[in-house]
């Protein structure tokens, strides 16, 4: 069976930068101000752009290209999340555009949502079943949202737990580029939550649906959580991930949330992010996914009642010799 890699991650933000406190619906309410900027949920500043999303995702796209070594006109299916194309024709323009400018000549591009911030990661899996059974060599991901059309210009979102940013991602999900291995992936719908039924239920809620779907990702693919070196999950408060993820042995320093303050919740791209970050950071103190020891990362991505992950190995693999398949 052919291995899936999940390569070169590369993102875009919105090319201006906030105070998350100057925001008006917190100078309008102190309180929620106080909780989302203390140390424990961490929120410093945003990014917003007044660009078409389409132009944040080429910009990621042709990054995760020059990085995988891949060209464009190799890749064969593009799978978009993203709530924040035109509702109309136009998109399909903006689409065209973006396939035209990374030089995806060969690529058939399509969308995936109705998962929120969960659906990016749903598409990585997608994706890797498509390598994986040989339906498809390189699959491109693409992820990017405007909070002006995602949310509908709301920028304290996830019930008060994050502040939206604008950014897209990439990664490229490959038979044959260097990358890490794409072990597995789960989803889970609590179509209940966000309904009501006052805070601790809601709660309650919650902490059962991650429960629920780390359950059915070890289920595919068994793992403990002794052996994840990191969780990468959707940017909300630590102190909120905290509540949901410790209960299944996921707290403390096995969250990587070192970027909420820089660039708060970049929506359904938060995971992609993350994971560029860290490989950068390793590059950066000379060592690389190849020199990790065994183990495994989770990507995490979380919407309103939907949660979405993928289970990496830890550790790249490399490039597969031209003609392997």
């Amino acid at each position: 069976m052919i291995t899936a890699r999940l390569c070169a991650p590369a993102y875009e933000l919105g090319e201006y930068t906030d105070s998350v406190a100057e925001l008006p619906e917190l100078l309008a309410d102190p309180a929620i101000a106080a909780e989302l900027t203390s140390p424990a949920a961490g929120f410093d500043t945003y990014r917003w752009s007044d660009a078409p999303v389409v132009e944040l995702m080429t910009v990621a796209v042709q990054r995760t290209l020059g990085d995988a070594g891949v060209t464009g006109d190799e890749v064969d299916l593009v799978l978009l999340a993203t709530d924040s194309l035109p509702r109309d024709r136009s998109a399909h323009r903006d689409v065209a555009e973006l396939l035209t400018e990374a030089g995806l000549t060969r690529a058939t591009a399509s969308t995936l949502g109705l998962m929120d911030c969960a659906t990016a990661m749903a598409a990585v899996g997608t994706a890797a079943s498509l390598v994986r059974d040989g339906s498809a060599r390189h699959v491109l991901v693409v992820s990017g949202d405007l909070a002006d059309h995602a949310t509908g210009g709301e920028r304290v979102v996830a019930g008060g737990a994050a502040i939206a940013s604008d950014a897209a991602a990439a990664a490229l999900v490959s038979a044959t580029a260097a990358g890490l291995p794409v072990l597995g992936m789960a989803h889970h719908s609590s179509p209940g939550i966000g309904n009501g039924g006052g805070a601790r239920r809601e709660l309650a809620s919650r902490v059962d649906a991650h429960r629920e779907l780390f359950a059915r990702l070890a289920a595919h693919h068994p793992f403990r959580p002794e052996d994840v070196h990191a969780v990468l999950p959707s940017n909300f408060a630590r102190n909120v991930l905290e509540i949901y993820l410790s209960d299944v042995g996921y707290g403390g320093d096995k969250l990587a949330l070192g970027n909420v303050g820089r660039i708060a919740h970049c929506l359904g791209s938060d995971p992609l992010i993350n994971l560029a970050d860290r490989l950068a950071e390793a590059k950066s103190a000379g060592t690389s996914t190849q020199d990790a020891a065994d183990g495994h990362l989770v990507l995490l991505g979380a919407g309103i009642s939907h949660l979405a992950a993928v289970l990496l190995g830890a550790r790249a693999l490399p490039e597969v010799p031209e003609g392997a398949f």
